[in-house]
């Protein structure tokens, strides 16, 4: 069942991305999440759904809604000759006094939401089968990203000559990809060593990580060179926490997160060169690796 009040509150948390542009409310995402896991380890399990379920992933802040409603405001604004960039998910567009630009965020919430809960959330959240399983906002803002690309931003998917990064710029991504799975992984493992109870920490570990890593791409926004790897770390340490369930071996489970984080950050290179080096439209890599890893995860190491 379709929560109908949550469902026309997603066309408030579209317009709201547009006007403040998607990447900010992706920071804010990484806000609540923090926020909701924290509250979870400290067993304030009410306010943790509420922060989680509702705010970070849920009609507000959900990226299925909020960053993909400001997506597709963005391309709408280039399609319209309103910008000149339909893949800046940066700037603001309240700022444009354009009512029509944010509307087309407010409508693609709604679409996002309608798409995770009907379409992602029946098929790809363990209702086939444990192994058929990824991440139900991945997917709707990769579908999102498709749609708005047919709709507004000319229809050609492949926009990049090339498959990957060559050079310094891959090996960057690959030692980053390693070692950010390292830590994360490596962090995860270390607890559990200690005696960390896992009930606690292993339930929303992934979660954690995530608003972490999307509260770092502020630093983006401010103009800085940061590197985004919230698809890296929440690979790596959905890895981690299935794996070790699974096996029961803390080494594997680290080697696991490290491998599947590496994998995860290759992947969104790919994306970026093939798919997303154009201008108008925006279909985001990290989304793209984190929907595809996930079914690897959960086909390795289902949950239940």
């Amino acid at each position: 069942m379709i929560n109908i009040l949550c469902l026309i509150a997603a066309f408030g948390g579209g317009v709201f991305a547009a006007s403040v542009g998607g990447l900010a409310s992706f920071v804010l995402t990484g806000v609540f999440a923090i926020a909701g896991s924290v509250a979870s380890m400290c067993g304030a399990g009410d306010a943790s759904n509420i922060l989680l379920n509702y705010v970070a992933f849920g009609p507000f802040f959900g990226p299925y809604v909020a960053f993909a409603g400001g997506v597709a405001a963005s391309a709408f604004a280039k399609k319209k000759g309103i910008t000149e960039n339909g893949a800046d998910i940066i700037t603001p567009l309240s700022g444009l006094n354009e009512p029509g630009v944010l509307l087309v965020g407010g409508i693609f919430g709604v679409i996002g939401f309608l798409f995770k809960e009907l379409v992602a959330g029946n098929l790809f959240a363990g209702t086939i089968s444990p192994r058929l399983v990824t991440d139900t906002p991945g997917l709707t803002v990769f579908c999102s990203a498709i749609l708005v690309r047919f709709l507004f931003g000319g229809g050609k998917l492949r926009t990049g000559t090339a498959l990957i990064s060559k050079g310094k710029a891959f090996s960057t991504t690959l030692l980053i990809s390693m070692a950010y799975s390292l830590v994360v992984g490596g962090v995860y493992v270390g607890a559990v060593y200690a005696g960390v109870p896992i009930d606690g920490f292993g339930g929303c570990y992934p979660q954690l990580i995530f608003g972490m890593a999307a509260f770092g791409l502020a630093f983006a926004a401010m103009g800085h060179n940061f590197f985004g790897c919230h698809h890296i770390v929440i690979i790596a340490a959905a890895a981690v926490v299935q794996s070790y369930g699974a096996t029961g071996n803390l080494y594997l489970a680290l080697a696991v997160s490290i491998l599947f984080g590496t994998l995860s950050g290759l992947l969104a290179d790919i994306t970026g060169n093939m798919v997303n080096s154009g201008t108008d439209s925006h279909i985001d890599p990290p989304a793209t690796a984190i929907l595809i890893m996930t079914f690897l995860i959960n086909a390795c190491f289902p949950i239940g």
